[in-house]
């Protein structure tokens, strides 16, 4: 294109000028019409800051982990009343989430996490950050060694001892190993070293178990002061190689159940002397497993022990499948091994919680949805949707 001559400069200019006289034009009249804004009102003279408390803990209060995909180091923690569907407060935890402990009575909450001077570099800071449940304030912390274990949020990464005076805390990094805090002085009363076997699988008021990669379970237990007194290993009940285990497993009084990708249930039971594995049992018949029903999830079972209650999410798909959500949740009797009810689910689960009470609501949580759905679990009707504000809701856990 050549160079424009002066008069169309000049014609330019007188266009570009007459535009903006234009723009100039409008803003003066829109301004001119304008409503004159209104004044802020004054502040109450007894206005002041205050903390809502929370009542006494209702039986079907549950918590929501949610490892917020999108900024993993602003994880957060959500309380709910299963009843109301009402959201009754919120915790920000730091990074990469995983699961939460409570006091026996849930006065407090005691939280792994993990934080950076500069957000996401800097000196590494692991804590077990203590909150008070009438206020979710903080109400202490623990230091930890800098190396607690995290991934794809799952429940075994911590546990509690069921007198609430310790909580262990699983690292990894790779070499794998425990840390014991003392919810009384809210110290780290011992660092216990697991090589080749990991997790936390708690069990009595002394004792938690890790799963090894050898078919085994190992149970360690402490002291009163937290330190390491004894181990134990059970006799070797799964063959790594040919079905080997998940980790997601569920828990009634002092025995672990644990799942093999194949859908065998494997039960190990905690005893004064350490560890017995029992007999494992199916969770399919053959014509299930012709028809390739398997276990599949994030969280994929929970107990209801006051009824002896087995609740398992299923689907139908093949062996590299075990990370999908189900449509279906079956029960089984524990005591008969046997399927009794079968639950048909408003949205595809990924994990599933039980309240403990004796009229028990089901929590699930999906993969489709920023949601937490609620069933009547002795008659698997579904009652209510509660949807967010869980970015990410990973599993639930009831106190």
């Amino acid at each position: 294109m050549g160079a424009k001559s002066s008069g169309e400069k000049d014609g330019v200019m007188q266009r570009t000028f007459g535009i903006l006289l234009g723009l100039a034009g409008i803003a003066l009249a829109a301004a001119a019409t304008a409503q004159p804004a209104e004044p802020r009102p004054e502040p109450l003279a007894n206005e002041q800051p205050s903390i809502e408390t929370l009542g006494p803990p209702g039986p079907h209060w549950f918590l929501v982990n949610d490892f917020n995909a999108l900024g993993p180091m602003d994880s957060k923690v959500y309380l709910f009343d299963g009843d109301s569907g009402r959201m009754l407060g919120m915790l920000s935890t730091g990074g990469w989430r995983n699961a939460v402990e409570t006091a026996p009575d849930f006065s407090m909450i005691y939280s792994p996490e993990t934080y950076y001077p500069r957000g996401t570099r800097g000196a590494r800071t692991d804590v077990l950050s203590f909150y008070d449940t009438r206020t979710l304030a903080p109400a202490g912390e623990a230091i930890i060694p800098p190396k607690r274990a995290t991934g794809m949020p799952q429940r075994a990464y911590s546990g509690r001892s069921d007198d609430g005076r310790f909580v262990y805390v699983a690292n990894m990094t790779p070499a794998t190993s425990v840390s014991v805090v003392d919810t009384t002085s809210q110290q780290l009363a011992s660092e216990i070293e697991t090589a080749g076997c990991a997790l936390v699988y708690p069990a009595g008021n002394r004792q938690f178990g890790t799963l090894c990669g050898d078919g085994t379970l190992q149970a360690i237990t402490v002291d009163d002061s937290g330190n390491l007194a004894a181990r134990a290993r059970s006799d070797r009940f799964f063959d790594p190689d040919s079905d080997p285990l998940t980790e997601k497993a569920a828990r009634f009084g002092n025995t672990w159940l644990f799942f093999s990708f194949e859908g065998y249930a494997h039960p190990v039971e905690f005893t004064a002397d350490g560890v017995v594995a029992g007999e494992r049992w199916s969770l399919f018949d053959d014509a299930d497993r012709a028809a390739n029903w398997r276990v599949g999830g994030l969280g994929f079972a929970a107990v209801h022990e006051a009824s002896r209650r087995l609740y398992v999410i299923v689907h139908q798909g093949g062996p590299d499948t075990h990370k999908h959500p189900g449509k279906v949740i079956w029960v089984y009797d524990l005591d008969t091994r046997r399927r009794v009810q079968t639950i048909e689910l408003a949205a595809p689960a990924a994990t599933v919680a039980v309240s403990r009470d004796a009229a028990p609501l089901l929590y699930t949580t999906t993969l489709e949805l920023p949601a937490i759905i609620v069933y009547d679990a002795v008659s698997g009707e579904h009652l209510r949707i509660i949807e967010g504000p869980p970015f990410n809701p990973t599993f639930v856990q009831v106190p």
